[in-house]
C-alpha cells in the first residue's frame, strides 16, 4: 500500500501532465488580419515586376483543397482581407465567386480557363488574378496562395503558410457547398447546371464587389 508522502507527488505529476496535454492541443487563434496583410505583402513583393500600380486584380474566394466546390468564412474573409490589403496598397481590386475549376493547371505549369470564365473575366480587364486554396489540419489550417498573369496564364508569385487551429478557425471553417458558377448552394435553391455564354456575363453583377476608389 502506498504512503501518503509517495502518492502527493504521483497525483502532482499527473496534474501537471494534464495541464502541458491541456496547453499543447488548446491552440490560439491567429490574428486573421495581421497574417493576411503578412501575406499579400510576400505575394506582392514577388510579383513587384509585374503588377504595375493601379493594376485591376480579381480576387477569388479561397476553396477547400479537399473539395473544389467547398468554401468557408475561413476561406471568404481570407480572400477578402487580401483584397483589402491590395487596395490600400494602390490597387484596383475586384473580389469574385468564381468558377471552381478556375484553377486548373496543364502541364507546363499553365492555367486552363473555359470560354465560359474567359467571357467572365473580359468586360473587367483585369491583369492578374489572385486565389488559392486551404486544407484543415489537427492542429493547423493549411494555405497556398497563388497570383496568377491572365494573359500568359503563368505563376508569377505563389506562397503558403500555416495557421493556428484555434476555436475562432474551427468556427470559420464549416464549410460550404458551392454551384459550378462559384455561388453557394441554397436549401431553397437548386444547384445550376453549368453557365451559359449569357449567364457568364450576368454573373458578375450579382456576385462581385468592387472595391475601386
Amino acid at each position: 500500500m502506498l504512503s501518503k508522502a509517495s502518492i502527493i507527488p504521483v497525483l502532482l505529476l499527473a496534474a501537471l501532465s494534464s495541464c502541458g496535454i491541456n496547453r499543447y492541443f488548446d491552440a490560439k487563434d491567429a490574428d486573421l488580419i495581421e497574417v493576411s496583410n503578412d501575406v499579400t505583402d510576400e505575394l506582392r513583393e514577388k510579383a513587384m515586376r509585374s503588377i504595375p500600380k493601379n493594376s485591376l486584380i480579381l480576387v477569388s474566394t479561397l476553396l477547400n483543397v479537399n473539395d473544389r466546390q467547398e468554401t468557408s468564412a475561413f476561406g471568404r474573409i481570407i480572400s477578402d482581407q487580401i483584397a483589402s490589403s491590395f487596395h490600400n496598397s494602390g490597387f484596383r481590386i475586384i473580389g469574385m465567386e468564381l468558377p471552381i475549376d478556375l484553377f486548373s493547371m496543364k502541364e507546363g505549369g499553365t492555367l486552363h480557363l473555359t470560354d465560359e470564365i474567359k467571357t467572365m473575366l473580359k468586360p473587367y480587364n483585369g491583369a492578374v488574378i489572385v486565389g488559392g486554396v486551404y486544407a484543415a489540419g489537427k492542429r493547423n489550417t493549411y494555405v497556398s496562395l497563388r497570383i496568377v498573369d491572365l494573359y500568359t496564364k503563368n505563376i508569377i508569385s505563389s506562397t503558403d503558410i500555416s495557421i493556428p487551429m484555434g476555436p475562432d478557425a474551427r468556427k470559420l471553417l464549416q464549410s460550404e457547398k458551392l454551384n459550378p458558377d462559384g455561388s453557394p448552394i441554397s436549401s431553397d435553391k437548386a444547384p445550376a447546371e453549368s453557365l451559359t455564354p449569357a449567364d457568364s456575363t450576368k454573373a458578375p453583377e450579382e456576385t462581385v464587389e468592387d472595391y475601386q476608389k
